[in-house]
């Protein structure tokens, strides 16, 4: 017969895992309400998308400089950011996302791109293009219907990279840059764009960040292989960030990955690139605290110089995933709400690392550029035509012949 202390211990442990329990099948419940919440009505079809944008006009761009920077032919060589944005849209309005999507712009605008675009906007002119982004359903369910959401999205990527180096590229080198779901398409447009001259030269480094990259992409798709040294050019950063404790199979085995006939699959079975944002390197090496130059939670659209945390995370690159400890600092503190754990983080772990990295990059392909030896300068545009109405001939006497 059990004893009371018995009976005591037994309930306990009873109620600990009824409670453990429940607060699994709560977490569930809410992540499949989440996604029951983003799942487009209806199959995927073209026509029914949101209008193209025309990226001739401005409203068509998250990000540009007001004032043209000077062009290639100048000394130094100057360099562009060319950045595509990630998903800001959370809801099930499409399998495509209408440009101006008033809660999605907002939340672009007010907390991604500060966070995201703000160290590549410390480093010089940005241009990051507003697409008809895939929606959020499509990068859970990969490899489905949302194939064609993806290649919708893209389409406007790459018209926006022809518009943007037809009419604002002025000869400059460029930095390709792209966040979550924009680094799947920063991918693509360097296979598309950038395996042939001049860009393959002109292009300074590609950083796809929170998006999978298979280690065996650099060897297939594109030329440029990945950083393996802190300024090294030509090359590619590439990096998917999992919180110590998360659960690492669902970013190695169900995020969204081009296949060999550029269709979205899922990454189960393949080795991730990842290059440690703290040592900007290829191995699994832990990297210290005090490696770690500092994160930033920026506050809004104008704060262009956020405060920095430094000496926050520790992090490794481990079977292709980037493991960083779970930040103590109330600022770093992820939102916990439904669907978190798929929705673009608004904060950036490595703000401050990323800004001198870019940087450094960026002065050494300036100065490759400027090497006589590697690229030839282009030649100053020339004035625009003048046009004259009428266009007399002077007789010998020096009076104009009438014009017949």
């Amino acid at each position: 017969m059990l004893k009371s202390p018995e009976i005591r211990r037994i309930a306990l442990i009873g109620g600990v895992v009824l409670l453990g329990a429940a607060m699994l099948g709560a977490v569930f419940f809410k992540d499949a309400l989440f996604r029951m919440s983003i799942t487009p009505q209806g199959r995927f079809a073209q026509e029914a998308a949101p209008p193209r944008p025309d990226y001739a006009r401005p409203e068509s761009w998250a990000l540009r400089p007001a004032q043209p920077p000077p062009g290639g032919w100048e000394t130094p060589w100057g360099i562009d950011t060319f950045f595509i944005p990630p998903a800001s849209a959370y809801s099930n309005a499409g399998w495509n996302v209408a440009i101006d999507d008033a809660d999605a712009l907002e939340r672009l605008k007010q907390r991604i791109l500060p966070n995201h675009a703000g160290p590549f906007l410390q480093a010089g002119p940005v241009y990051a293009p507003l697409y008809r982004q895939a929606s959020l359903h499509s990068e859970i369910n990969v490899g489905g219907e949302g194939d064609g959401a993806f290649a919708l999205a893209y389409d406007d990527v790459l018209r926006a990279f022809d518009q943007y180096m037809a009419a604002d590229n002025r000869h400059r080198g460029i930095v390709l840059a792209g966040v979550g779901q924009g680094g799947l398409y920063a991918q693509r447009l360097l296979a598309d764009r950038f395996q042939v001259e001049p860009l393959k030269s002109r292009l300074a480094a590609a950083y796809i960040i929170d998006a999978a990259t298979p280690a065996d992409f650099p060897g297939k798709a594109v030329s440029q292989p990945l950083c393996a040294q802190y300024e090294q050019i030509h090359c590619i950063v590439a990096w998917k960030t999992i919180l110590a404790g998360d659960d690492a199979s669902r970013f190695r085995d169900q995020s969204p990955v081009w296949t060999a006939d550029w269709k979205i699959g899922a990454s189960k079975g393949k080795q991730l690139a990842c290059v440690n944002p703290l040592r900007w390197t290829l191995d699994d090496e832990l990297s210290a605290r005090v490696d770690h130059r500092g994160a930033a939670r920026a506050k809004g659209a104008d704060d262009l110089e956020p405060s920095i945390i430094e000496k926050a995370v520790t992090a490794r690159c481990k079977d292709g995933v980037l493991e960083v400890e779970r930040p103590s600092a109330p600022e770093l503190q992820a939102d916990n709400g439904a669907g978190a754990q798929y929705k673009t983080p608004e904060l950036n772990l490595f703000y401050a690392d990323i800004v001198p990295n870019l940087t450094g990059r960026m002065t050494a392909a300036t100065a490759w550029l400027d090497n006589i030896d590697n690229a030839r300068k282009p030649a100053e545009p020339l004035p625009p035509a003048v046009a004259f109405e009428d266009a007399p001939i002077y007789r010998p006497d020096g009076q104009p012949e009438p014009v017949q």
